[in-house]
């Protein structure tokens, strides 16, 4: 099959396009055709040798999340069978034509939603659907801040929040990705590059604060937006995109009386129950109710371009391999 490979960690370069070898299936694990590949900020990470939260042996193919049709089964599969279209999580593989996943982690896709669609939700809208509702527990009429609107994260977030009827704030760098979050239900937007978000954020909840941040850019943006948070608020943290090393003082915390939790989706993933809301989301995106943001969808072989794309942020929502 054809697979796009990293040797070396390093910039976009390093990732080849060539034949390897077809991946193998266990008893438990389920083979899917590729026809659309999720392209994550957590991919960069992976291929500069930075991702620091799980080893990467190499070589490597990257990827985290695809769609397709199954291929083959494994003798203990029972809930999935040859021809099923399907979306799945994977610890890595996803930019092939062939990928394997375990088969708690697959879950069929709804007539309604194309493969690109499909694989635009897994790592996105899981990620902010555990963060907003698991661990921030964000209920109807708080007020929600939503950094970095124009990321995939940001994208699923603003609609997340929005559908569990919380007042949504969402920041962006530039006034097309806040006028897209307008309207997957923002309702109010800050371009950050333009405008201070914290004075911003003050003035629009009246020197009140936000209930709930989902953050994922860390540095003095993380710092910041915990001074946001009203008493008994919460923030929870996804990533951090800016690099930027930061000290947080406790006493920040605890004098307002608020919580800041990190999120990992590789951890969330394990607990009981997980497989049950991902078929949630996926329902939620197959009825409409939520939405999947396809930016632009490339060729498997220009994965290289995809990453700068990423890296630039060019792109609101998803951008997509097709093998």
């Amino acid at each position: 099959m054809k697979a796009v490979v990293i040797d070396q960690f390093g910039g976009p370069e390093v990732l080849r396009y060539r034949d390897v070898p077809d991946p193998s299936l266990s008893p438990a694990s389920v083979l899917v055709e590729v026809r659309a590949a999720g392209v994550n900020r957590g991919d960069l990470q992976v291929r500069a040798g930075e991702f620091a939260v799980e080893e990467q042996p190499l070589p490597l193919i990257v990827g985290w999340e695809v769609a397709g049709v199954v291929k083959a089964v494994g003798d203990l599969v029972q809930d999935a069978r040859q021809g099923d279209r399907v979306v799945a999580i994977i610890p890595s593989g996803g930019y092939a034509e062939l990928a394997t996943a375990i088969a708690q982690a697959v879950v069929p896709i709804p007539q309604s939603l194309s493969f690109e669609e499909a694989a635009g939700i897994p790592i996105v809208f899981m990620t902010a659907w555990f963060a907003l509702v698991k661990k921030a527990a964000l209920r109807s009429g708080e007020t929600a801040l939503v950094q970095a609107a124009g990321s995939g994260v940001g994208m699923a977030g603003v609609q997340i929040a929005k559908h569990v009827g919380a007042r949504v704030i969402a920041t962006a760098g530039s006034d097309e990705k806040l006028a897209r979050a307008r309207e997957l239900g923002a309702g109010e937007t800050i371009n950050y590059r333009t405008t201070d978000f914290a004075e911003a954020v003050t003035t629009i909840t009246g020197g009140r604060g936000v209930d709930v941040v989902l953050e994922s850019v860390g540095g003095r943006t993380l710092v910041r937006s915990i001074e946001l948070l009203a008493s008994g608020g919460r923030l929870v943290s996804v990533g951090n995109s800016s690099r930027e090393p930061v000290s947080i003082d406790a006493a920040l915390l605890v004098e307002r009386d608020v919580s800041l939790a990190g999120l990992y989706l590789g951890n969330e993933l394990l607990r009981s129950g997980a497989i049950e809301e991902f078929q949630k989301v996926v329902d939620l995106c197959g009825r409409g109710e939520l939405k999947v943001i396809v930016d632009r969808v490339l060729p498997l072989a220009e994965a290289a371009a995809a990453h700068a794309i990423l890296a630039d942020r060019a792109n609101f929502g998803k951008v997509i391999l097709r093998p």
